[in-house]
């Protein structure tokens, strides 16, 4: 196992934060044949600790039953789509309700391992959530740099599981290096782990993220056609590619899913970044979106590189028609998922319109989070549901006014 540039190859010493120091490519751990060849034999279930052989740490991981979340294929939307495999990797599922948990185990056994009192990051709410939890659990202390405004229920979650939390003006807005030297200097004084759960800062903690590759090939009979991701910082796609590169090297699978990124338009850096055909991705200056989960003002080329080598695309969908796609997958498949992860099916029509998706490919779109995280849908029905006369207690009654609801909906 080693530390290595993406871009330039150079090695660097294990434990390395941020860039490259030669070229400011994004390193990523690499592993040795031996390794990766462990991931013939390992049966997905919950904790992702059954990886460790192909995990950046070496201690326990303070695993709480992350990980192995449902792979549902679709029962409805798929067919009025177009679709004919369309399949629903359900991250809100994860102890804390997000994907972000298999980076929260990582970085809560990083900080173990260096001996640290606890760890720091900067968070629009899931990732503050995944690393309250899990320093609770490793018995860690946890500050949180909070960016106002977020969604209450994931300021409330973080909270209640112990986190300090200090909001700070504009903690993203000062831009990505500013925001790492900010999370490195507390860090250092605090003598915490500097716990930022984007590669360009810490390039170790995506690696639990990867593991989602790992259960989707065990689930399915033969990898995906195409993967649909929604995108913020890119870790999440990013990671997932890496763990598919894996799998082919280790002969699991025989060939590679391309990598699909769907971000807002409001808040779209790594779209802006593909489109001109740059090889970096410039931060944008006022991200406005609604989609909280995704609402950033800059990506990795982490994601860029994903996408590119992916033979992938990147789709800009609007937050409207985002929380259009949250309500039909609650109304038509029973699943209540956040409204960045219901981007990836806004994004399904016009992949399919513009021949960028095949209707018989096997597609799998990733839910970032639980619907409980950002709790808008449906959210003036129960505010009116409560003020609502109550029906009297008898059947026919009952029966009546269930009928004019019926009627009505």
């Amino acid at each position: 196992m080693k530390i290595t540039c993406a871009e330039c190859h150079n090695e660097e010493t294990w434990g390395t934060m941020g860039r490259c120091p030669r070229c400011g490519g994004i390193l990523q751990p690499i592993y040795d044949d031996g390794e990766i060849a462990v991931l013939r034999d390992i049966v997905p279930g919950p904790g992702i600790d059954r990886y460790a052989g192909v995990l950046p740490v070496s201690h326990p991981l303070p695993t709480m039953g992350e990980g192995d979340t449902p792979l549902v294929m679709s029962r409805r939307m798929g067919r009025a789509l177009g679709l004919q495999q369309l399949y629903f990797k359900n991250e809100g599922r994860n102890p804390s309700g997000a994907f972000k948990d298999r980076a929260g185990v990582m970085v809560a056994g990083l900080a173990l391992e260096a001996g640290r009192k606890g760890l720091v990051t900067a968070s629009s709410g899931n990732s503050a959530a995944a690393a309250s939890a899990y320093c609770a659990a490793a018995g860690l202390r946890c500050l949180i740099l909070l960016e106002p405004g977020n969604p209450p229920a994931k300021l409330r979650q973080t909270l209640a599981t112990g986190a300090l939390v200090l909001p700070v003006e504009g903690v993203f807005s000062h831009g990505p290096d500013a925001t790492r030297d900010l999370i490195m200097d507390v860090a250092r004084l605090l003598d915490f782990y500097p716990a930022f759960v984007w590669a360009p800062v810490n390039p170790y903690a995506l690696e639990g993220i990867k593991t989602i590759s790992y259960e989707v090939a065990a689930r399915l009979p033969g990898p995906p056609d195409a993967v649909v991701c929604p995108v913020g910082g890119g870790d999440m796609l990013a990671a997932q590619w890496r763990g598919y590169l894996e799998l082919q090297r280790a002969g699991v699978i025989d060939r590679l899913p391309r990598m699909i990124a769907v971000q807002s338009v409001s808040a779209s850096p790594l779209l802006d970044a593909y489109r001109a055909g740059a090889d970096r991705v410039g931060a944008i200056e006022h991200p406005h979106s609604r989609l909280s989960g995704i609402n950033v003002p800059f990506t990795g080329e982490h994601a860029l590189a994903a996408v590119r080598a992916s033979g992938g695309t990147v789709v800009g969908i609007t937050d409207d028609e985002a929380f259009a796609m949250q309500a039909a997958l609650a109304r038509e498949e029973g699943v209540w998922a956040e409204p960045a992860s219901s981007a990836p099916l806004a994004a399904l029509p016009r992949l399919l319109e513009d021949g960028l998706l095949d209707p018989g490919e096997r597609t799998v779109c990733l839910l970032s989070g639980a619907g409980w995280k950002d709790a808008e849908l449906a959210r003036e029905e129960a505010e009116a549901a409560n003020r609502s006369d109550a029906v009297v207690f008898d059947a026919e009654a009952v029966a009546q006014a269930a009928q004019v609801r019926l009627a009505q909906s």
